[in-house]
């Protein structure tokens, strides 16, 4: 598995988009049998199982749901026809094969972009046609790496209006998920890439960013990352959403590695000992995987 990063890529990583290439789309793991079984594999409980309302102005969520007792060929078959998207979170840390996927990725990116990578994790995403993913960021980085299908991706700046300093600290301590109000005027702004099979693209830390794809069924690779410039950013951000919340401030969102913000970063370290929050609880299941329905999904 290769990846082929810009030459770039040094000098403008973490403050621009970077599109790259990779030959991982041919690995056989990836055909309909290698996902069934990747889908038999994974632990079913850690599978998060969503379905998308339209994009629309506003704060989009998701439903959630459940595929209890499905083999992986059903599940697959189910995406394929129906309107559902497949979150395998942290493939590389319960399927082995996965993680020397996840390792290989990381040490190629590493070396062009001359960053340490700390926490590396890949998630396996596999969708059904036309699915959106609504608006949202991940507080850490990420190379969406695509495998099969199409998908049209909008990357949008940093920072308000586009994400609000209060919305990323209910992110970062887990008060929600990573959905974010929505505005069409922000699209006038956004970077569009049309991603195909054997392309990949990592962006800025925070970047909101929304995703439609395109009429057949998509499997992509979401690999999350921290950099130790990366960690610090979102260990402040942590520092400022429980300092606002639990002492009234007005702090500022951290920018670049002043000492405001090493010094918020530390202190979040210091909190974390002494108090780690609960974060949001499940939401119940919305629907369940039904083989036999039009759909593929049965409300409950």
């Amino acid at each position: 598995m290769q990846f082929h990063w810009p030459s770039q890529t040094r000098e403008t990583f973490g403050k621009s988009l970077i599109e790259a290439s990779h030959t991982l789309h041919a690995d056989p793991r990836f055909e309909d049998d290698g996902l069934a079984d990747l889908l038999d594999r994974f632990p079913r409980e850690h599978m998060g199982i969503y379905c998308f309302p339209r994009q629309s102005e506003g704060r989009v969520q998701p439903a959630h749901g459940r595929a209890d007792g499905i083999s992986g060929r059903d599940l697959l078959e189910a995406v394929k026809r129906g309107d559902i998207w497949l979150n395998l979170r942290d493939a590389s840390r319960h399927l082995p094969d996965y993680g020397e996927i996840c390792d290989d990725l990381f040490v190629q990116l590493s070396a062009a972009s001359g960053r340490h990578i700390l926490k590396p994790d890949l998630g396996v995403l596999i969708s059904s046609p036309n699915v959106n993913v609504q608006y949202h960021l991940d507080i850490p980085l990420v190379v969406l790496v695509q495998i099969r299908g199409k998908k049209r991706v909008w990357l949008y700046p940093t920072g308000a209006p586009f994400a609000e300093t209060e919305h990323i600290e209910a992110i970062a301590l887990r008060e929600t998920e990573e959905d974010l109000p929505y505005s069409k005027s922000f699209d006038a702004h956004a970077e569009i890439v049309d991603l195909e099979p054997g392309m990949a693209i990592t962006w800025p830390q925070t970047a909101p960013h929304r995703v439609q794809n395109g009429n057949m069924m998509n499997v992509s690779l979401s690999c999350e990352f921290m950099t130790l410039p990366a960690l610090i950013q979102a260990n402040a951000i942590h520092a400022n959403g429980v300092l606002r919340r639990k002492a009234g401030w007005n702090p500022r969102q951290p920018s670049g590695l002043d000492a405001g913000t090493l010094a918020k970063a530390g202190l979040s370290r210091m909190l974390k000992l002494v108090h780690r929050p609960a974060g949001a609880p499940n939401p119940a299941p919305q629907f369940e995987i039904d083989p036999e329905a039009e759909t593929g999904v049965r409300m409950l």
